[in-house]
Parts: C-alpha cells; structure tokens; sequence
C-alpha cells in the first residue's frame, strides 16, 4: 500500500468559525472587555449587515490609552499578549472612564487583512507576515466573516506535525 499525498488544508479547514465580533458603534470599553472575556487580542468589526468593517486590537486600545496618559504619570500597568506569549508593561491612563466614551469606529482598522476560504495554509502564513499581523480574516466575496485565523493558530498546525 503507497502511502497517501496529504492533502493541502485551505483557510477554512483551520479557521475558527465561532469568532467574537464586535460593532462600529459599541464602546472601546466594551470592546476591550470582550476581549478580555474571551482571551483574544483583537476582534473583527461587523456593522449592521453583518459586513466586516474593521478590527480593533488590544494595541489599538494601548494606543488610544497612551493619549490619555499624561508624561507625569506614574500609572505603569502590564498585559499578557497572546499572540507574543509574555508580558508587556504599558503606561494605563489614570481614567478609565474614558474608554466608555470612544466608539470603536474611532480607532479601529479599516484595512482588512484577509483571505478567501479556499487560500492555502502557506497563503495565510505569507499573508500575515507580509502585513506583519497576527490574525487573518476569513471573509466572502461579500465581506461577510466565515472565520479567523491567529498566528497560534499557525503554530498548533506546527506543533501538531511535529508531535
């Protein structure tokens, strides 16, 4: 018996399909504690139609906070980023509040990052080095959101064929 050519996995055999999305018009504070539920560093932005729109990241929400914080300040505080697995220390503003009052459509990213269903694994990985991301959107021609793909994702695919 001849061993099998293994087959080549595309985008929506790795996606997760299941992803926590958020709106334009909801509050960053919202945003950020979704994020913050659910363990994940960014989320796509879907407006009313269920289009994809953009992505807030848990660095734009450090940028914005930034802002915020004045050079005096001596509010350090840290974050576990999931995509680089350590600890980053950032300056967190003193008023928290004001994170309820930015819409996530002022600072997220319109660019959209993102493949078809039917992209090669290589595509995502190339796809994401290139735009030197660490998530890729898994849209339709409709810009409606099949899924998601994180650069953990990629090193689980790694980690898998090697065991």
């Amino acid at each position: 018996m001849s061993p099998t050519k293994p087959t080549k996995r595309k985008a929506a055999d790795i996606m997760v399909s299941d992803v926590v999305t958020t709106t334009p018009e909801s509050s960053v504070r919202e945003a950020l504690d979704l994020m913050s539920e659910h363990h994940v560093s960014g989320l796509p932005v879907l407006n009313s139609k269920d289009r994809c729109v953009g992505v807030i990241s848990a660095s734009d929400v450090m940028s914005l906070e930034m802002e915020h914080v004045e050079d005096d300040t001596e509010s350090l505080g840290s974050y576990f980023d999931p995509d680089t697995q350590r600890w980053e220390n950032v300056r967190v503003a003193a008023d928290d509040e004001k994170l309820a009052d930015v819409s996530v459509s002022e600072i997220m990213a319109r660019e959209l990052v993102s493949l078809g269903p039917d992209a090669s694994v290589g595509t995502v990985a190339r796809t994401m080095l290139e735009n030197n991301v660490h998530r890729v959107l898994v849209l339709g021609e409709d810009q409606g959101l099949h899924g998601i793909i994180s650069a953990f994702d990629l090193v689980q695919i790694v980690a898998d064929e090697l065991a």
